[in-house]
Formats: C-alpha cells, sequence, structure tokens
C-alpha cells in the first residue's frame, strides 16, 4: 500500500512540475525561432554555433540587457546596441561541445526593455563518441520516413496562448517522399519543413498546441497520422501532450487580491473492507474563502475505475461537494485512486484527491 500511495503521490508532483515550466512572453522584441536543432555530431566535431535573428517589431528602442545561459558550456553574444524599430539584430550561440557525448538542451534567457519577463531561446542536439546509422539515430519508421521518437512533451501552455516546437526527421528511402499529417486533433497543427524531402534529406517536424483553436484542461494529448505521398503510413500515430491552465501571467496585484481562494477540508479518503462489486463513494467539500468564484475547469480521474463529479463553480464563501465514486467490480486487494482537479485559483491551479482502501472477494 505505502508503495502504491508513493507512486500516486510522485504521478501528482510530476505532473506539477511539468506546469511550471514557462513560455516565451508577448514581446515588440520577435525571433524567427526559439530553438535551433543541432542534430546528431561527434565530440570530435568541436564547437558548434548557430544565429537566432531578432526584430524590433514595436515603436521605441530596444535594448538587450543581457542573456544568462543555463549551462557554462554555452555561450551567447549578441548585439549591445539598441535595436531601433524595424531594424534587426542577431544572437549568436556557441555550444563548446566539452561535456562528452549525450542528448542536450540548453537555454538562454534574454532580458530586454522590451518586456518584464524575460524570452528564453533553446538549443539542443545529441552528441556521439563515433558515428552511427540512420536506423540508429532514427529508429521509429514509417516507410522510409523516419523519426527518433513519436512521443513528444510541449510542457505548459496557458490558456489563450499557443506554444511551437520542433523534431528532426529524415527520408531514408531512395525517392522523394511528401510528407503530410491526417487525422490531426483539434488544435494541433503539425507539418514537415521541407514537405518533399529527398533521398537523404533531413527536415523538421514543427508541431504547435494553439489553445485558441479548442479549448481543454490538464494534461491533453493530440495526435497525428503521418502520411507519405498522400497515404496513411503506419499504425502508431506521433503523439504530442501539453499541460493547460489558466493564464496567471498577466494578473495585476488588484487582481491577484480579488482571485478565489481554495480550502479543502481533505484531499485523502480511505475505505475499509469493501466487498467486491459494491459501489465505493467518497465525498470532497471544497470552500472558496476568496472574493471571486472557483472555476473548476476539469476533474481528470486516474484510471477507468473512477469517476468524478464536481461542481463546475463555487461562489465567494459558499462551499462545493467532489464525489469520486469506484467501480469495485474487478477490483482485488489494496487499491490507490482519485483525480487530479484543474482550477482558475492561482495559488492552487492543480490539486489531486486520493482515495485508497481495501477490496475483499
Amino acid at each position: 500500500m505505502i508503495r502504491k500511495i508513493i507512486a500516486f503521490t510522485l504521478l501528482f508532483c510530476a505532473v506539477n512540475t511539468r506546469l511550471s515550466a514557462q513560455e516565451s512572453p508577448v514581446s515588440d522584441l520577435v525571433f524567427d525561432k526559439l530553438v535551433h536543432d543541432f542534430g546528431d555530431f561527434l565530440i570530435s566535431d568541436g564547437k558548434k554555433s548557430c544565429t537566432f535573428t531578432y526584430t524590433n517589431k514595436g515603436i521605441k528602442p530596444i535594448v538587450i540587457q543581457t542573456i544568462i545561459a543555463s549551462c557554462g558550456c554555452t555561450e551567447p553574444k549578441w548585439d549591445k546596441a539598441p535595436i531601433m524599430p524595424g531594424k534587426s539584430g542577431t544572437v549568436t550561440v556557441t555550444y563548446l561541445n566539452d561535456q562528452g557525448p549525450y542528448p542536450f538542451e540548453k537555454t538562454m534567457a534574454v532580458y530586454s526593455s522590451a518586456t518584464d519577463r524575460p524570452i528564453t531561446l533553446r538549443i539542443r542536439g545529441v552528441v556521439h563518441e563515433k558515428a552511427k546509422s540512420v536506423s540508429e539515430l532514427f529508429p521509429i519508421a514509417y516507410g522510409s520516413f523516419r523519426l527518433r521518437t513519436t512521443q513528444y512533451q510541449l510542457g505548459q501552455i496557458a490558456q489563450g496562448e499557443a506554444k511551437t516546437d520542433m523534431a528532426e526527421v529524415i527520408n531514408n528511402g531512395k525517392s522523394t517522399i511528401d510528407i503530410g499529417f491526417t487525422n490531426i486533433s483539434k488544435g494541433l497543427i503539425i507539418n514537415v519543413t521541407p514537405q518533399r524531402l529527398k533521398p537523404g534529406e533531413k527536415g523538421h517536424i514543427h508541431f504547435t498546441v494553439d489553445t485558441r483553436l479548442h479549448t481543454d484542461w490538464g494534461t491533453v494529448t493530440y495526435t497525428a497520422q503521418p502520411t507519405i505521398n498522400g497515404k496513411a503510413e503506419g499504425t502508431a500515430p506521433i503523439v504530442i501532450t501539453a499541460d493547460i491552465r489558466d493564464n496567471f501571467k498577466e494578473l495585476t496585484r488588484e487582481q491577484l487580491s480579488n482571485a478565489p481562494i481554495l480550502l479543502a477540508e481533505q484531499t485523502s479518503a480511505r475505505f475499509e473492507d469493501v466487498k467486491r462489486g459494491n459501489k465505493i463513494e467518497k465525498k470532497f467539500t471544497i470552500s472558496n474563502k476568496g472574493k471571486s468564484p472557483i472555476i473548476l475547469h476539469k476533474a481528470i480521474p486516474s484510471n477507468d475505475y473512477t469517476t468524478v463529479n464536481w461542481p463546475k463553480e463555487i461562489a465567494p464563501g459558499e462551499s462545493g461537494v467532489i464525489t469520486i465514486t469506484v467501480n469495485s467490480d474487478k477490483l482485488n486487494g489494496e487499491v490507490v485512486t482519485g483525480a487530479t482537479i484543474i482550477t482558475n485559483v492561482p495559488s492552487r491551479p492543480v490539486f489531486a484527491l486520493m482515495v485508497t482502501g481495501t477490496v475483499v472477494p
């Protein structure tokens, strides 16, 4: 039982950790890209450099005050002079390639006069000690179209915003192929550039989750099926996961002081020796101690034998009840289950409820 509870707790800690990631803010300082993928290279190749180009889209001069790299193995250089409206400049990032053979991802926080929050640039790649074959580097195959994995994570996205990432791919065949996608989930934009890959040519999958196109909450899974020359290829779709919650980044101090405050009388409940087939039901009382309504956007049960019933809104000074019901028909022994609740509460946007107990024959 203790192991199951620890695993359950770690699961929700992992969810909250992923939700703590940040996106780059809206700014008059606009970069041509936020990620550069070096792909595969060798330790013996030495240093690797790339360039990010930025443009001042505003009406006032912008100064890049400093750029802080996440690691001493990454060196950014940039133009120190003010960028006038309509003008462009560059940030050159050099990866020293002195860390040994491993996959890496490094970040640069760009602080400027354009925004109160930094813009985050990323570089990534995979360093090898010796050369590897295409099938080793890109083990997933859709015909001659190959990629490293079918599973991608975008991290946190604030509701009302979009987030983009990319991944390297290759045509390992002997003829040119056109890459497309079908059965694309709502809210997902996905393509390969270049769309037409020549034999041996590398490209990139670009995928964007845009919450303005489809509203959902919590950990959301998006899928798309690759097509080669117009025909669906393979059986496993490409899967992109994102964690979506309210946009609290632009709230003023006054809005925060008037925000809802969530108080749960308890977040765990236990049942004792329930006979298999009997319904298990636990209720959790949630109170609003704030000055505006609590909106419970979504309740996500932890498995298919658990259901959740919840109030969609709790007024200031009022309480509501979240009911977790467990179907014990196919259960036996120790049970650990529960639900993740997604809210509009800045101080508690995500919280977990847990139900534990024993089912007997």
